[in-house]
């Protein structure tokens, strides 16, 4: 836990225009494989120039969506992972601390002390601030510019609290336990929240699951017999106007999953882990069940190429 590092904007953005490069590469050569040309249909429909089935220019979008969102959901993964570390960490340094002190040692060498343990990147912070505290610099300025690389909301705090258990003298104790307390009631707090909201995750599989059987069941059961009778594939008053075919619905189905995977998966972190990025890390899984669950369903019930 303590090699634990924060991505910074700059690598954020990197991934930011190499995920919008990976989705418009993966477009550009769903589109050109297509040959879509925009019709009076809703979607772009292919203009018969290929006979390339229209799943597979399907899914190359959807792969494209998954692909872009690989390097989004990582970077906010990655960072969640290390303020969760940083949050988790900070009611038990700040045990070991007033422990230390209450042993006998002095603030700094209880918290040199502490640093040595492994509290993940708060315990890589402590260590520098105690070294430059060594060199000479003020403890209270390193202390607070440690819990600022921290970034996390908490961290200024700790670093108050610190500066103030520091300078109060024969007070440590009552500072320190009183913090102590204090983050512990708003760690098991955090605990409960987030127990409480994981059934919401659940949910979002469960609609996607959902949507995939109504989406077959309107294909096979009504879609599929109304565009094969007679009726429909005459010339109607209006003129020339060719019915969609099966593979057109299908693609809405398709196009709709993907709109659904993305946005319940942000939803789902945003409710569960307080940050919507993060929840990417499920929209991605969704999104791979729909390019699962549609290819089989494409076979299954003869994706056709478009006309």
């Amino acid at each position: 836990m303590g090699d634990m590092r924060y991505v910074e904007n700059s690598w954020r953005y990197v991934a930011y225009i190499g995920s919008g490069i990976m989705f418009l590469i993966f477009f550009a050569t769903a589109l050109v494989l297509g040959h879509y040309a925009l019709t009076s249909y809703i979607v772009p429909i292919n203009a018969g120039k290929t006979t390339e089935p229209a799943l597979i220019i399907d899914n190359l979008i959807a792969i494209g969506v998954l692909a872009a969102m690989v390097p989004i959901a990582m970077v906010a993964y990655l960072n969640y992972r290390y303020l969760k570390s940083v949050e988790v960490n900070i009611p038990r340094f700040l045990r070991d601390v007033l422990q230390s002190t209450d042993s006998g040692l002095i603030l700094p060498v209880a918290l040199i002390e502490a640093s040595r343990q492994d509290y993940g990147p708060l315990s890589h912070q402590m260590g520098i601030a105690m070294t430059k505290f060594g060199m000479g610099y003020d403890f209270s300025a390193s202390i607070k510019e440690a819990c600022e690389r921290l970034r996390h909301p908490y961290a200024p705090q700790v670093g108050q609290i610190i500066s103030e258990a520091y300078s109060s003298g024969g007070k440590t104790h009552e500072v320190l336990s009183s913090s102590v307390s204090l983050f512990n009631d708003l760690e098991q707090y955090n605990e409960q929240r987030q127990t409480e909201l994981k059934p919401y995750t659940q949910l979002v599989y469960i609609s996607l699951a959902i949507y995939l059987i109504i989406a077959l069941i309107i294909i096979n059961n009504f879609i599929g017999p109304l565009i094969s009778t007679s009726a429909l594939q005459q010339t109607t008053k209006l003129g020339n106007i060719r019915v969609p075919p099966e593979s057109y619905f299908l693609s809405i189905f398709y196009i709709s999953a993907l709109i659904e995977c993305i946005f319940a998966g942000l939803v789902a972190g945003k409710i569960v882990d307080r940050s919507a990025p993060v929840g990417l890390r499920h929209s991605g899984i969704l999104v791979a069940i729909t390019i699962i669950a549609f290819s089989i369903l494409g076979f299954v019930i003869g994706y056709p190429p478009f006309p």
